[in-house]
């Protein structure tokens, strides 16, 4: 919402010259500003265009809604789309209020200022959070989002970065972990053919591996995590910029 002044003048003044009295003007009002909502972000993100934006800090209690430590949610100078990723986020999570927040895992969103694109053409299977696993039937944490891509899909690498993994194991299947700038890193897991190797350097958006079926799932789908310094990030947050 733009900013915008209403001024209300009202005053009745009765001069008398010998006395030299005025009756007082009424006071002004000032109505509250909020900034406008910036622009989504293009296919390709990139956070240096987003930095000429003008800043929006919006902050949300992430308290209300889940149960851990954590008390806020902030975002600044973020695409609307991102926000509303956010809330959309924040209100699933409402049956798990009573749940803890996991120590390692953070709602915060900052967009980084590299460079980054959607690993895999699909929509969201899975969200991050809270939810009933598929195959145990337990309330469980889901550190990453699942992607329902088909088997033999190209998964590309989020951003530039260096390869720090490349293994196998019951759970995840093939996975792929990739070192980014900033503390940055993502997981690609349930791979088919994988296409990299440890120590590997990639571009972002460069082909490294083929979705598949790999470790305990029920289908062929790509999981996908983020991480910064070790904390999980909600990965919705990120592709909703794109």
């Amino acid at each position: 919402m733009k900013r915008s002044t209403i001024t209300l003048a009202a005053g009745l003044i009765l001069a008398a010259a010998a006395l030299k009295l005025a009756f007082p003007l009424a006071g002004t009002r000032t109505a509250a500003t909020i900034p406008s909502e910036s622009e989504p972000a293009a296919a390709v993100h990139n956070q240096q265009t987003e930095s000429s934006k003008a800043v929006t800090t919006v902050t949300i209690n992430a308290a209300d809604f889940i149960g851990g430590e954590s008390d806020t949610v902030e975002t600044s100078a973020l695409p609307a789309a991102v926000e509303e990723a956010v809330e959309i986020f924040l209100t699933q999570q409402e049956p798990y209020g009573e749940l803890a927040l996991p120590a390692n895992v953070s709602y915060e969103v900052e967009l980084p200022d590299f460079s980054f694109v959607c690993p895999v053409t699909a929509r969201v299977s899975s969200t991050f959070g809270y939810r009933v696993h598929p195959l145990e039937n337990l309330t469980k944490f889901h550190y990453g989002t699942d992607l329902a891509a088909q088997s033999g899909d190209d998964i590309v690498s989020f951003a530039a970065g260096t390869v720090s993994q490349v293994g196998e194991d019951p759970v995840n299947g093939k996975y792929i972990k990739i070192d980014h700038p900033d503390g940055y890193a993502t997981t690609y897991a349930h791979c088919g053919t994988v296409y990299v190797a440890q120590g590997q350097k990639v571009a972002a958006g460069e082909k490294i591996a083929l979705v598949g079926a790999t470790g305990k799932v029920t289908g062929p789908h790509l999981h996908f995590e983020l991480t910064r310094n070790g904390v999980y990030l909600n990965p919705e947050f990120y592709l909703a910029a794109l």
